[in-house]
């Protein structure tokens, strides 16, 4: 059995596996179809252990010889537009054409030429090492700059400089005489495993960089709502935990529910699509409007809340007007202006969430009794217990229960 012979069967080995590994991730993730172009560059790449392996054995190794350096060279220059597109930027793609059309040059320059000479080698491998020096600054100027980011970078900078070097092993150990003796040379054992250790790292590296972007992306869907990509409701109750924890008396929070006038309306008379647009141009009138500080989410149908943290009340009260006049100054598309009501409130420490969303509740009521597009604020009135144990209540709560009303008048 040649030396190199089982370093290449595990370097076919682990080619399909992450093949594979990229396949599934694109088929259960729709989002992330992008990474079958991984997947892509190391089924190809498969074809050069392969070669490598049957090419002993043919009567003729040319095809093989081909076949083995054209796979390889293409896999690892597959790998620079993969990277690209799976970072969502526009793809070099006439740089990889022109290491590709560099290399198949150089190899038929050197064709017939010795075996094992410095030259020879260095003519051989430099097409590769350009090729990983290109995924290397593909990473460095598609990437996000995470660690894992500049480990893959720091990966394909180590690949180029060990194609750089193996010349000089070729020449010392020998790569043998001809193509068929390759897989018995002391060079071939080096050669398949260094390399084949190589790329394992970075196949492992770009996998979890992969599966690291699938659960956050997947994370922040939990978080965020589909339509409008603002925050939902999930998301404003650990904001207003996260705000809440950062209290202070000099600082408080304000809580504004923000609803759209006539919504029924707008999806009776222009259809849903219509009522899908109006939102989202709404929920960009919010987030244009709303303070640098501030957290506006969509809690669900046409209702928005918008957290105002270290916000004096008149401050406040300035904040919700600016956000309706943003409402009432977006383009919607229907011919005629959107309008929106809102019930604003100070919270206070001791209280949870849903205690500050009922009391805005009543004042978003108010607005809308009162004749819709303007904004109400909801004093907070406290009636105090002194038995000992019992905490202090919101007043309206004693005698007021959301179901006792309709939400839009």
């Amino acid at each position: 059995m040649p030396n190199a012979a089982l370093p290449i069967v595990l370097n076919i080995l682990v080619a399909g596996m992450f093949t594979a590994s990229f396949l599934m991730i694109a088929q259960l993730n729709p989002d992330f179809r992008r990474v079958r172009w991984l997947a892509l560059s190391y089924a190809v790449g498969m074809f050069t252990p392969l070669a490598e392996l049957v090419l002993p054995l043919a009567a003729d190794p040319t095809a093989f010889m081909i076949l083995s350096y054209g796979s390889f060279l293409l896999a690892l220059v597959l790998v620079g537009p993969a990277l690209s597109i799976f970072y969502k930027k526009e793809p070099w793609w006439r740089a990889a054409g022109l290491v590709v059309v560099v290399g198949f040059v150089a190899r038929l320059a050197i064709w017939g030429g010795r075996r094992d000479d410095l030259i020879y080698e260095f003519i051989y491998q430099t097409p590769f090492a350009i090729a990983a020096a290109v995924c290397a600054a593909t990473v460095i100027h598609h990437g996000r700059r995470t660690a894992l980011d500049v480990t893959l970078a720091i990966i394909f900078s180590v690949i180029a400089g060990h194609f750089l070097l193996k010349p000089f092993a070729a020449s010392y150990l020998g790569s043998g005489l001809t193509a068929g003796d390759y897989l018995s040379s002391r060079y071939a054992m080096l050669s398949q495993s260094a390399t084949g250790a190589l790329l394992i790292a970075v196949g492992l590296t770009l996998l979890i960089n992969v599966l690291q972007t699938v659960v956050s992306q997947n994370r922040d869907a939990a978080f965020r709502d589909s339509l409008t990509g603002l925050p939902n409701r999930r998301s404003l109750h650990q904001e207003f935990e996260a705000k809440k924890k950062r209290w202070r008396d000099e600082h408080p929070l304000a809580l504004a529910i923000v609803d759209i006038d006539h919504f029924k309306t707008v999806n009776d008379q222009w259809g849903h699509d219509a009522g899908d647009r109006t939102i989202q141009a709404v929920s960009r009138a919010l987030e244009g409007a709303r303070p640098r500080n501030g957290f506006v989410s969509r809690v669900g149908g046409e209702e928005f809340v918008v957290l105002l943290p270290a916000c004096h009340p008149t401050v406040a009260a300035v904040c919700c007007e600016s956000l309706r006049l943003a409402i009432e100054a977006a383009d919607c598309g229907l011919g005629r202006p959107v309008t929106g009501s809102i019930g604003w409130t100070m919270v206070t420490e001791a209280e949870d969430l849903n205690d500050a969303l009922r009391r805005a509740d009543r004042g978003l009521y108010r607005a809308k009794l009162a004749g819709r597009n303007r904004v109400e604020a909801e004093p907070i009135s406290l009636v105090r217990d002194t038995r000992p144990g019992l905490r202090v209540v919101p007043l309206q709560t004693l005698h007021m229960n959301e179901a006792d009303r309709g939400r839009d008048l």
